[in-house]
């Protein structure tokens, strides 16, 4: 069983597209894209992440579009 996925790294170039299985997990996608740990991956650019150590399997559809951006600091200093 496979999920095919796509991966929009925010500010960066071209989408890209990955397979997932189950028990797959964000740390898991984001080394086989060879993408930084720092990065989050969510399911819209202003969306909750999902955990580095979260199975994504059970969470996205075949198809999905996922946004992999840094983290941002929300509130006032």
């Amino acid at each position: 069983m496979e999920k095919q996925i796509v991966i929009k790294t925010v500010g960066a170039g071209e989408p890209r597209e990955a397979v997932i299985h189950p028990g797959t997990t964000s740390r898991d996608l984001l080394d086989a894209l060879g993408l930084s740990h720092n990065l989050m991956l969510t399911q819209d650019p202003a969306g909750t992440p999902f955990g580095i150590d979260e199975v994504l399997w059970n969470r996205v559809e075949n198809g999905q579009k996922l946004y992999a951006a840094p983290p941002m600091e929300v509130g006032k200093k």
